[in-house]
């Protein structure tokens, strides 16, 4: 009596253990299903931002190669070229507004000593006469000197305005190269992040990866613990069913023998009894083929790894329907995220276009403009070259007349420490100088003429006098 009850405490441990690990195994399903049903939109979430930053990179990879075209770099040589002559026509000018600043001064200087030298000569008393040429000399020569004074600032005002409008330029091309530089600064500061984040997502599905070949490792240990659990309790079930059909066939030999007859009644029953046998083997017989049919099929002899493999494939198929319609969602948002893009880069595209064909258009004008400008300076150059050859010999012929005659403003350039040379500064001083000197020539012809007019009249007889008419003075 020991043994069955040992047998069926066995019996009854085994099935404990057999349903613990089977809700084990059901609970370590449920929660894979959540895991992988928790990690596939963080997963979907970072194949997105994967992509999205890697269009991202594509886009700064192609800016990038658009810069260094050809036309952008023949562009900015051109632009380069045209800040260097703008810089060298701003030094020019510069040079200039000096040398007019300068010549500016020097007339100052001249007209302070010139005004000292009047003071002086009004100090020392000189004759009425004198002094009112002196003065209408020194007013022609004021206004001559405001004159160039005015025409100067005039210059001076030109080249100013030029250069305001060359400093307004640069300032206009070091802005875009600041928005430029910003611009770069940004694109390579999300690149770091996209790769920062790139990181970081392969680092998370490493971990994940990790985590999923342990449990599935765990998993395979508890499959076969329960594998050999079940070859166990098998093998004490089969033994249970020999001991079965043992206590069987002796209850049926020992019932064989302790009946003396039979009656109709246990005729019919026996005959019931032998029918409803020979149905259920017919029944098991079926049974058996169509289980062997499956078998044959399946090409696996054992009916618990048949039932584990047909419950695999329907998990199987079941994921597999999952992946499925995750996949067609996923081709859906791609391919609405390709027609978008599309879509962006066709405006970017036009935009580009229109933009290239305004900037050739002002690129056209500023050329017609420019051919314009260059014609007009070398015609004015021409013009100022004539003039300054006409204005050259000039001075020249001046030069001369005024050494010729000794001139008095020749001592006053030399006590002001100046050269002799005549020039643009100093030739009003020559010209006023020849003036005074041919006034005061005029002044002695006359002088001369009057004086032998009064000799010839006392020399005449006062007969004559009255028959003859005096010239006029």
């Amino acid at each position: 009596m020991s043994s069955p009850n040992d047998d069926m405490e066995m019996e009854k441990i085994a099935e404990d253990e057999l349903s613990k690990l089977q809700r084990q195994f059901r609970v370590m399903e449920i929660d894979r299903a959540n895991v992988t049903s928790s990690v596939q939109p963080t997963l979907r979430v970072q194949r997105n931002i994967i992509s999205s930053l890697t269009t991202e990179l594509d886009n700064i990879m192609t800016e990038l190669r658009l810069t260094k075209s050809t036309s952008n770099v023949m562009e900015n040589a051109k632009t380069k070229e045209r800040i260097i002559i703008l810089l060298k026509e701003y030094e020019k000018s510069s040079a200039e507004v000096k040398e007019h600043r300068n010549m500016i001064t020097e007339l100052d200087f001249l007209l302070k000593q010139v005004q000292k030298e009047i003071k002086g000569l009004r100090s020392k008393g000189v004759g009425f006469e004198k002094d009112n040429i002196i003065t209408l000399t020194n007013q022609t020569i004021t206004s001559q000197l405001e004159n160039r004074l005015n025409t100067a600032m005039k210059k001076f005002n030109a080249v100013n305005s030029d250069n305001y409008c060359m400093r307004l330029e640069i300032d206009r091309l070091l802005r875009d190269r600041q928005f430029f530089n910003a611009m770069w600064k940004g694109q390579i500061k999300r690149l770091m992040e996209g790769k920062a984040q790139i990181l970081e997502l392969v680092e998370q599905a490493i971990t994940t990866y990790h985590l999923r070949e342990e449990w599935c490792a765990k998993l395979d240990a508890l499959k076969e613990k329960a594998a050999m659990d079940y070859r166990k309790h098998c093998l004490e079930v089969r033994e249970l069913q020999r001991q079965l059909d043992h206590s069987m066939k002796l209850e049926e030999f020992l019932r064989t023998k302790g009946t003396v007859r039979l009656t109709a009644a246990d005729v019919k029953a026996e005959a019931k009894k032998l029918e409803q046998q020979e149905q259920e083997i017919r029944a098991y017989n079926n049974y058996v083929n169509i289980l062997d049919a499956i078998k044959e099929y399946a090409g696996e002899d054992d009916v618990d790894k048949l039932i584990l493999e047909f419950n695999r494939r329907e998990e199987e198929n079941y994921a597999l329907f999952n992946y499925i319609n995750e996949v067609n969602t996923e081709l859906k948002h791609l391919s609405d995220n390709v027609k978008m893009l599309k879509a962006n880069i066709d405006e970017e595209h036009e935009k580009h276009q229109a933009k290239l064909y305004q900037q050739q258009d002002s690129i056209e004008m500023l050329r017609a403009v420019l051919e314009e400008r260059q014609k007009a300076t070398e015609s004015l150059q021409n013009i100022y070259n004539k003039t300054h050859q006409v204005l050259s010999g000039l001075l020249r012929e001046v030069q001369v007349l005024a050494m010729s005659s000794d001139c008095d403003s020749l001592p006053l350039l030399k006590l002001l420490g100046k050269s002799l040379d005549i020039n643009t500064s100093n030739a009003r001083l020559y010209i006023k100088s020849l003036e005074k000197k041919i006034f005061e020539m005029t002044e002695l012809i006359k002088y001369d003429e009057y004086m032998q007019y009064a000799e010839s009249k006392e020399r005449t007889p006062p007969a004559s006098r009255r028959r003859r008419r005096a010239p006029p003075a």
